[in-house]
């Protein structure tokens, strides 16, 4: 008897495309203010030594961010969450959310406080190349951060909380009060009061501090509405605090190890001499703008839709309808990424100049950040790509082999760092991360590709868009040379240039049929 095979089933995806868009208006409208606070911290601090120890202060003390935080969340609650509301489940999902709140209060707690007493020793260990006032300096820094990233960790629950309800904007565009703060606090203590190295430095982490506070102050009272209360629970034996806590492992592995990646980096990069560790900084504060709008916004995004589609009992469909969906988000991607590379690769100058060169920060300082940048451009893809995949696998309740592979990525990264900076410095360590993306992000893939039969790269419109990516940055290059040496100021032939590439990029992305305004824009969104 014949049967017809399954039928591939369309995801939701005008209903996925506006929430990319509404993560995606986030997180430019917060990455925008960070990169203002990026330029106020480069006109006072530059690539000076004072700059190098902020750098290096908030990479020890995010370790608590970045282990209970977002990245933690996405593998543990957030898919169980969205599961229980997509069941229907409304008492349970919130007698769950409730709980998870309470014991992040606990490790936040615990991690703070730790952190705090160990500030110095910690300092050592990833700041080894610092001396004297400099390393004592970065502990003093580090002992403040900790508990500002506790505050944070809770914003990220909150944030976890709006997502499952599909309210992508407010958690997303929140970090603009904390890069708001900063600006304030340098503004204030620099230019009012005329404070200056230390002191100064000091006065950004109090600022960092007030921020977080009311970032979270934003979060809580709209995840409250949400849920109805926001009392904390204890309770270890709800089963799904305990189905959480077995994929808590696997996830705070794979974090770890990502967290040792670059505080491995950080003690790397703090050898290479002094505005190194600066640099890299900056460098990695322009790449996070599209990497956060790339990766970032649309696993967050994929993540609450995807962890619903598993619901299906129906194996065939269910995977037919991930596929979709995976080759939807992957398409999104490559459209944005790939003419971002060309530019970060080609026009890094322009965009660095444009960003960031002001006060302290010189036409020097840019030439040291432009090789940096150049290589974060083809981290792009590979990384991005592995967010939306391991988003992937934790929405299948897979968070053991994300992590099997972070350790990978730990072990080529660290290995290509140590050999290419005694000849490269800095950019041996972006070098050695970039590689070790890509070898992440084809084994994540081809595991996936195993469960799910396919990845749904069929989607991607790969021709068109290395067209698109040509085409643009070609305005760009084509502006540069036109005006190569006709205006003096730096900044304005930087806007000129930059803007030739936008436009390019606005004009040929919907001529080439890659930019789809209805599914972006369209007002259909699922509640």
């Amino acid at each position: 008897m014949q049967t017809d095979a399954p039928k591939p089933v369309e995801p939701r995806t005008q209903s996925a495309a506006r929430s990319a868009a509404l993560v995606t208006a986030g997180i430019v409208l917060s990455r925008l203010a960070g990169l203002v606070r990026q330029r106020v911290m480069a006109h006072y601090f530059g690539t000076s030594a004072y700059a190098d120890m902020i750098a290096a202060a908030f990479r020890v003390g995010n370790i608590t961010q970045n282990l209970l935080g977002e990245g933690t969340l996405s593998a543990t609650f957030i898919p169980l969450y969205a599961r229980l509301r997509g069941e229907n489940k409304t008492r349970e999902a919130v007698h769950f959310a409730t709980s998870a709140l309470g014991l992040l209060l606990v490790a936040v707690g615990a991690a703070s406080a730790l952190g705090v007493a160990f500030a110095p020793q910690l300092t050592r260990v990833v700041a080894a190349g610092f001396e004297g006032d400099k390393l004592a300096g970065t502990a003093s820094i580090v002992r403040l951060v900790f508990p500002m990233t506790g505050l944070l960790v809770l914003s990220a629950w909150g944030l976890g909380v709006l997502n499952a309800h599909r309210r992508f904007f407010l958690p997303y565009a929140a970090p603009v009060v904390w890069s708001g703060a900063q600006i304030a606090a340098l503004v204030v203590a620099g230019s009012i009061l005329g404070r200056t190295g230390e002191p100064l430095a000091m006065a950004l982490a109090w600022g960092a501090f007030a921020g977080a506070a009311l970032q979270l102050g934003l979060l809580l009272p709209a995840a409250r509405r949400l849920l109805g209360e926001l009392t904390p629970r204890f309770d270890a034996n709800d089963p799904h605090v305990r189905e959480a806590s077995r994929r808590l492992p696997g996830a705070l592995l794979g974090r770890g190890i990502i967290q040792i990646s670059g505080l491995v980096d950080t003690l790397l990069v703090s050898y290479a001499g002094e505005g190194a560790t600066a640099a890299l900084g900056f460098a990695q504060t322009i790449y996070l703008l599209p990497m956060s709008v790339l990766g970032t916004g649309e696993a967050a995004a994929s993540l609450p839709e995807m962890a619903r589609d598993t619901a299906e009992v129906d194996l065939a469909k269910r995977n037919a309808t991930l596929r979709a969906r995976l080759g939807a988000s992957m398409n999104r991607i490559a459209v944005l990424t790939v003419p971002t590379t060309l530019a970060f690769a080609l026009l890094g100058g322009e965009l660095i100049t444009l960003l960031l060169r002001t006060g302290s920060f010189d036409q020097g300082s840019v030439e040291r950040v432009k090789p940096l940048v150049a290589a974060y451009g083809f981290a792009l893809l590979g990384n991005a790509s592995g967010r939306v995949l391991t988003t992937m696998a934790y929405a299948l309740g897979d968070t053991r082999t994300p992590a099997r592979f972070a350790i990978v990525r730990v072990v080529v990264s660290t290995a290509l760092a140590v050999a290419l900076m005694p000849r490269f410095g800095a950019l041996g360590v972006v070098l050695g991360a970039m590689t070790a993306g890509w070898v992440e992000t084809i084994a994540m893939g081809l595991k996936l590709s195993g469960t799910l039969g396919g990845l749904g790269l069929a989607s991607v419109r790969a021709g068109r868009i290395l067209l698109l990516g040509a085409l643009s940055v070609g305005a760009g290059l084509g502006a540069k040379l036109a005006l190569s040496g006709a205006i003096a100021d730096a900044r304005i032939a930087s806007v000129l240039v930059l803007g030739a590439f936008g436009l390019a990029f606005v004009v040929f992305c919907p001529a080439l049929g890659l930019l789809d305004l209805r599914a972006l824009l369209g007002r259909r969104a699922r509640r």
